[in-house]
């Protein structure tokens, strides 16, 4: 998810140039007559993109969102046949409106865009807008494509906590079956992580979600509790520095009792799972883990 640029209220459409910014204000602002008004005039404008390749929509939808006359602005690029779809800035590969507002924690305009029609396993079934609820904390959104209908494979079922589902994704000689799906990667990779690593990506995921039951399982059918995998932003945590930086302290304890190492260091940034609970401001975590050793 990107925030907007000194050019992303510029047109990439020169016979747009002059109207897009006040359009692109109308939106930030809430200003829903101004807004009509423009697209009334200039119809292009629905499916106009700025220099960077957003349309209105995903701009309406961009961090931090939440902005005023939101559902009713939102309504009205829809009426001026605004794509609820559309990728921001890669056609290809960007995200969509809906995964931005799943970003955002914004549970309003999650709903409206699927009544819309945005389908709720993203597009291509990349299942990109709940694992992105759960990558940037908005559970809220994520119990929302859930009961909206959201497929869990043996990842997402892990971070939403239906540690229930989970036995159904194995068979009897204790293998992952086809129906355990591949690893969703909540933000674009340049990489695919690779098959083998289902099952540890799938107790980062628990971790993520903040889910005890889910990291039980998953530790008891052979998931690594030191295990870094190569999904997950390349950020080369481990499951402890995961549920470090969460709200499950009952998780917290699992995981070192279970064996995680406490002054392991991730990849990207050489933190401890105490560092990332510092990160995160979860005191009870950080006073934790400095009790059990953790540097």
């Amino acid at each position: 998810m990107s925030c907007a640029s000194d050019i992303d209220n510029q047109a990439r459409d020169e016979s747009l140039s002059e109207v897009y910014p006040a359009a692109y204000e109308a939106v930030k602002e809430g200003q829903l007559e101004q807004l009509k008004a423009l697209l009334s005039t200039h119809p292009t404008l629905a499916n106009a993109r700025s220099k960077q390749g957003r349309t209105l929509l995903n701009h309406l939808c961009d961090w931090p969102g939440h902005y005023p006359n939101q559902l009713e602005t939102g309504r009205a690029l829809l009426e001026a046949g605004a794509d609820v779809n559309a990728r921001a800035i890669d056609p290809e590969r960007g995200e969509t409106s809906l995964q931005w507002a799943a970003s955002n924690g914004d549970v309003e305009m999650a709903a409206f865009l699927l009544d819309a029609g945005s389908p709720v396993d993203g597009l291509n079934d990349d299942r990109r807008p709940l694992a992105q609820a759960l990558w940037y904390g908005c559970p809220n959104v994520a119990r929302l494509l859930v009961e909206r209908g959201a497929a869990l494979d043996l990842e997402l079922a892990a971070a939403v906590g239906r540690a229930d589902l989970l036995p159904s994704f194995f068979g009897a000689d204790g293998k992952l079956l086809p129906s355990a799906g591949v690893h969703r990667e909540p933000v674009n990779a340049t990489t695919p992580s690779p098959p083998e690593e289902l099952l540890q990506q799938a107790l980062i995921y628990a971790a993520i979600g903040g889910s005890y039951e889910s990291a039980a399982y998953l530790l008891d059918r052979g998931a690594d509790v030191n295990g870094v995998t190569s999904g997950f932003d390349h950020t080369g945590g481990a499951p402890l520095h995961w549920a470090a930086a969460g709200t499950n302290t009952a998780l917290v304890r699992l995981l070192v009792e279970r064996g995680a190492e406490l002054n392991a260091r991730d990849r990207r940034y050489f933190a401890t799972p105490l560092g990332w609970a510092n990160h995160f401001k979860r005191t009870e975590h950080e006073e934790l883990l400095r009790g059990l050793g953790g540097v």
